[in-house]
């Protein structure tokens, strides 16, 4: 896998660091979108001397060569993954949802619904409505 990523940064023009190939493996192997704060996360465990600039600019550079894509989702933060996983059709529904156990609810309905189409849920964002911030939740 690693040979596989280190041959196609060289293709894309870009010197193969270990950072990239962390960067873009994880992306790689991710089914979810993530924002550059959690992709630092993640790898933070493995390469604490890591700094956050040094994954903005990572990931300014695998998206500048069409490596990975980005999904701006309303006033969210920018996520990134890999072209592949960002080829995947993207629905977007905004709706206040007050009360969690409705919102439990809407949830179960909505991937029920998806499920007859045989579209898989890969990541959800639900405004709690209390709060202007999207926070995702894990489905």
């Amino acid at each position: 896998m690693t040979t596989q990523i280190q041959q196609r940064l060289k293709k894309a023009g870009l010197k193969v660091t270990q950072t990239r190939i962390a960067v873009l493996s994880l992306l790689e192997n991710q089914t979810e979108i993530l924002s550059v704060k959690q992709i630092y996360q993640k790898l933070y465990i493995n390469f604490n001397k890591l700094s956050l600039a040094t994954i903005y600019r990572v990931i300014k550079d695998l998206e500048e060569v069409g490596l990975i894509a980005q999904q701006q989702f309303y006033r969210g933060e920018a996520r990134y993954s890999a072209v592949e996983v960002a080829e995947s059709q993207v629905l977007q529904i905004k709706c206040v949802i007050d009360d969690h156990l409705n919102q439990t609810q809407f949830i179960h309905s909505l991937q029920d619904l998806l499920q007859k189409f045989n579209i898989h849920l890969l990541d959800i964002e639900v405004n709690t409505g209390n709060d202007i911030k999207l926070q995702p939740l894990k489905i």
